[in-house]
């Protein structure tokens, strides 16, 4: 059971779409949420120190404080607004330490909630979500800049490879999965699959012992489409809730690196997205 969630809140001006997607989440699972609000530094090489003033530092340091509270308000009202359990734990940091407090803190509850890296301005976003996904040890739940509508995991499409991620991916998703009234296991057959058993029917026996029937596809992309090209068609036309995948890549030296089909389906995403390493 999904009980107790992290959100890691959008600090800046605006609708803050993620901290609205958590608390209808929280509110649909009876679950108690955790948001963190950060009060961001500017992340300056020692080498650079030097060049900025001690009253720039102190003014921007200001406006991290006022766009921290500003998240922590807007999520009060809305968490008031549907009668859910909620606090708040507010952090100061740099980008990437504040990711890293994030990361950690994500131990201990069961997803974290992450809104997608906006494109049109750079914020910290990827940067915890990677942190949360390559050392937390739980999932995390992505969510589209562009989302409008509440939590619902009534359709849910699980990509499958039957690699280790995708296994720890239908894991953590299983107390979704087996509330959801359809489930789609979709296999992309990009050529690579050995011939014989229909890649993915392990999976569908494994979900049917837990009395969840699955539909099971296997999908072959056109000489001009890609992997996450057929994923983004199959959820548009299936009209899918929420996204279930294996999160690839690797955590060096705290630098966290997204493999090439993660990273473009957090691009290109258009519905919530549960990823876990």
């Amino acid at each position: 059971m999904i009980k107790d969630i992290l959100v890691s809140l959008s600090v800046g001006e605006g609708v803050d779409t993620t901290g609205d997607y958590a608390v209808s989440a929280a509110a649909a699972l009876g679950a108690h949420l955790t948001a963190v609000a950060v009060s961001y530094d500017i992340d300056i090489p020692p080498v650079y120190t030097e060049a900025f003033s001690t009253d720039f530092l102190e003014a921007q340091r200001a406006e991290g404080q006022r766009l921290a509270k500003l998240a922590v308000d807007r999520f009060g009202e809305a968490a008031r607004a549907v009668g859910i359990t909620a606090e708040v734990r507010n952090i100061d940091g740099t980008p990437g330490g504040a990711a890293e407090q994030i990361g950690s803190m994500a131990r201990l509850f069961d997803v974290t909630i992450v809104g997608q890296s906006d494109p049109d301005r750079m914020g910290p976003e990827e940067v915890i979500a990677e942190a949360v996904l390559f050392e937390s040890g739980r999932s995390v739940l992505l969510v589209p800049t562009k989302q409008s509508k509440p939590f619902a995991a009534r359709r849910i499409l699980v990509a499958w490879d039957g690699g280790r991620a995708s296994a720890r991916a239908v894991s953590e998703a299983r107390p979704l999965v087996e509330k959801a009234d359809f489930v789609e296991v979709v296999v992309v057959d990009t050529g690579k699959s050995k011939p014989g058993r229909l890649p993915g029917a392990d999976l569908a026996e494994h979900l049917a012992r837990h009395d969840k029937n699955v539909e099971l596809r296997r999908l072959v992309p056109a000489s001009d489409e890609g992997i996450v090209d057929v994923l983004l068609k199959e959820i548009a036309e299936r009209e899918i809730d929420l996204v279930v995948m294996g999160g690839y890549g690797h955590s060096r030296l705290r630098e966290f690196v997204l493999g090439g089909v993660t990273r473009d389906m957090l691009e290109r995403m258009t519905v919530p997205l549960l990823l876990a390493h």
